[in-house]
């Protein structure tokens, strides 16, 4: 695979936006990417009634599983999206876009936003109610040591054998490009977009099976 490191996707993805390739359009191709896996994963119709627990940070990556979240209510899924954090502290315009249109689908997806006096509740959804657990929490914007909330959050998704577990461009706690980490989210699947990240193809043992996504940049945008 042709890996790339994450300053080359950020300029990448800079170029792209200002050809008109806006990032909100990069983000529902993103999120439709990952929803299209895990349609085929389970052949469309046997997604009815499953648990998908879509687990959220504040960034674009979150934005990406809740993009997901949307797509996957096609297959009549039971779907819960967590977000690691309060909407109000949404990081990005694209991610609040997002977010909003969510708390619109009210009949099709429970929101639920993290609160750590919740913690025993949460840990018990993500390791015991979920079928399907998709991790939206980091993805290539690691730094750092793991902290609380994420780090007991990532036990818990890993403590889940049952459910098959989708990262979203990168597993998270995974330095995607160096391929290091502390911990991070055990895939069954990753799906990365446009390119693969160099870290991925390091540490593949955590990735599960690797697809590269495109979301619509054009090849004109790879070089300034």
């Amino acid at each position: 695979m042709d890996a790339i490191t994450t300053q080359e996707m950020m300029g990448i993805e800079e170029r792209a936006h200002a050809m008109g390739v806006v990032r909100l359009l990069m983000m529902e191709n993103a999120g439709a990417g990952v929803a299209h896996h895990i349609a085929n994963k389970f052949n469309g119709r046997d997604l009815e009634g499953k648990r998908v627990l879509l687990i959220a940070g504040l960034g674009n990556n979150g934005g990406d599983a809740m993009v997901a979240a949307r797509h996957l209510t096609h297959y009549r899924t039971d779907v819960t999206v967590l977000l690691i954090g309060r909407s109000k502290d949404i990081r990005t315009e694209e991610a609040r876009t997002n977010w909003s249109i969510l708390e619109r689908m009210s009949r099709s997806i429970r929101l639920v936003e993290f609160d750590e006096h919740s913690m025993n509740s949460i840990r018990s959804m993500i390791m015991m109610d979920a079928d399907i657990i998709v991790d939206g929490i980091f993805g290539t914007g690691i730094k750092g040591s793991i902290r609380e909330p994420h780090s007991s959050i990532i036990d818990a998704i890993n403590a889940n054998k049952k459910a098959y577990k989708v990262a979203v461009d990168v597993p998270s706690g995974l330095d995607p490009d160096t391929g290091r980490y502390e911990k991070c989210v055990k895939a069954d699947a990753t799906i990365t977009f446009h390119r693969v990240k160099r870290g991925l193809l390091i540490s593949s043992d955590v990735c599960g099976k690797i697809i590269v996504w495109p979301i619509g940049i054009p090849p004109e945008a790879e070089s300034g």
